[in-house]
């Protein structure tokens, strides 16, 4: 019985808290908010149909985040069958020392995280940390930490980027750019660079304790077979593509244009797609080269997604099986080794939208936040705190939350837009720590084998120290 629970106990967690989301809607009535206010729709409950409706649309808000953890996997099924993977991995480890790269690695994911639209590119670089963190035998629970839990401090420390704030803006009306936003970019650049001081200072600090019980994992661990060791030690392929990759996160999923007003991703795409070609438009003859090998789909530079980022890492898991001359059966045993190490993360995916959709089809919470909010007159911090830890707690998508309460905040609380858009953008994040429908932490925990309890034990004085952080910035935030 135990074991189960070590096994099984994020996946309760989830399950509970979408079972306790359904009966919530049998108990508090439904409502919505407009710029004028909170409006009363009467009991919104949910059945038998209603189980089926949540699974299904669970799914279909899921597909683009599984592709990419599949796309990943399959990348590094590959990558692992090689030598050079083991090389490039074991030479890193050596030259490193453990508290430099607990601080280098987490610098560079949660900076990344921070201004990056979406989250899940990150997590291609997360296998080849965790090997090399593992090659330095640290315990699993550092290297979640350095890893996903660094990734958690960016979405914490949201400045330009994470999934959903694009959309939060939306529904805020909210313009985040250099010139009209830059006190309220720098203060959110502060919580970042606190979150991320305090983390590190934390994990460094129970690092000699954990390396005592050392109980290290691998996603992938390198499976090179010793025929094929010598001809798949050259790192050079492995070197451009990793490059390659890094640049292209970097001017894909940084919005250029919106946030900094330059447009050379646009343009770019223009002359890519519409200015290179064959033939004539006089004969009707016209080939556009690079328009229909791409595809109509694939969007300007710092406007791509997650199905861009997955059709570029499978292009690339090909030019990797092709360099290091895998057959074709290898290459195919390879894709299904590595493709199975997702499945299991992705039951975290589908979990966390369920419960987003169970609390869209009934809007109970619209009714709990406003009461939370009229307990006072004007902007208060502990209730509109409150309200936006309860709000993230339910809603997956941060963009969700915006959907549900954005066109309110705005006209009630115009005097506060940077208060209150940082109090919910920075405790989204917060929240993600804990809840066990964290997509980012679920795919960690289960992916390193780390039990959901153990997690909460670990980050709990790190998250008690971080919330005193945030309570004082916001205070400061309000009266200054």
């Amino acid at each position: 019985m135990k074991k189960k629970e070590k096994k099984y106990g994020l996946l309760k967690g989830i399950f509970i808290l979408v079972v306790v989301a359904f009966v919530l809607t049998w108990i508090i009535p439904a409502g919505g908010f407009s710029s004028t206010g909170y409006t009363k729709t009467g009991m919104m409950r949910l059945g038998l149909y209603d189980i089926a409706y949540t699974i299904y649309y669970a799914l279909s808000f899921s597909v683009d985040k599984i592709v990419v953890l599949l796309s990943i996997a399959a990348f590094y099924g590959v990558l692992t069958k090689t030598a050079a993977y083991d090389r490039v991995v074991t030479c890193i480890a050596k030259k490193l020392n453990k508290k430099v790269a607990i601080i280098l690695f987490s610098i560079i994911l949660a900076g990344l995280t921070s201004v990056i639209t979406q989250t899940f590119a990150i997590l291609i670089f997360v296998p080849f940390i965790v090997s090399i963190l593992n090659r330095m035998k640290l315990d699993k629970m550092v290297i979640l930490a350095t890893t996903f839990g660094s990734i958690l401090v960016g979405i914490m420390g949201a400045t330009y980027g994470t999934d959903g704030v694009s959309m939060f803006n939306y529904y805020l009306g909210y313009t985040q750019s250099i010139p009209n936003e830059m006190p309220a970019l720098l203060i959110r650049g502060g919580i970042l660079l606190i979150g991320l001081v305090l983390f590190d200072f934390f994990v460094l600090s129970i690092l000699n304790k954990k390396d005592k019980k050392l109980e290290s994992s691998d996603i992938f661990e390198v499976e090179v077979a010793e025929d094929k060791a010598q001809k798949t030690k050259n790192v050079i392929p492995l070197i451009i593509i990793s490059i390659i990759l890094l640049a292209l996160i970097i001017l894909g999923f940084i919005n250029w244009n919106a946030n900094f007003g330059l447009e050379f991703g646009n343009n770019f795409h223009e002359m890519l797609t519409e200015d290179i070609k064959i033939g004539s438009s006089s004969s009707n003859n016209e080939f556009y080269i690079f328009k229909d090998l791409l595809g109509t789909g694939f969007t300007a530079l710092g406007e791509w997604n997650n199905i861009t980022i997955s059709a570029i890492l499978i292009v690339f898991t090909i030019i990797l099986a092709l360099c290091y001359r895998f057959k074709v059966d290898e290459f195919i045993n390879a894709l299904k080794s590595g493709m199975k190490k997702a499945i299991k993360p992705s039951l975290c995916i589908i979990g966390a939208y369920m419960l987003m959709i169970v609390v869209y089809q009934s809007t109970y919470l619209a009714t709990v936040v406003s009461k939370i909010l009229t307990l006072t007159d004007s902007f208060n911090i502990a209730t509109m705190t409150l309200s936006s830890l309860i709000l993230n707690i339910f809603h997956t998508d941060l963009g969700f939350t915006g959907w549900v309460i954005g066109s309110y905040l705005p006209v009630e609380y115009v005097d506060y837009t940077n208060s209150f858009y940082t109090m919910f953008t920075s405790l989204y994040g917060f929240d993600q720590f804990f809840i066990p429908t964290s997509m980012i932490l679920g795919i960690g925990l289960i992916s390193l084998k780390v039990n959901y309890k153990d997690w909460l034990k670990f980050i709990w004085r790190f998250l008690l120290g971080m919330f005193i952080c945030l309570l004082i910035i916001f205070i400061l935030m309000t009266v200054i």
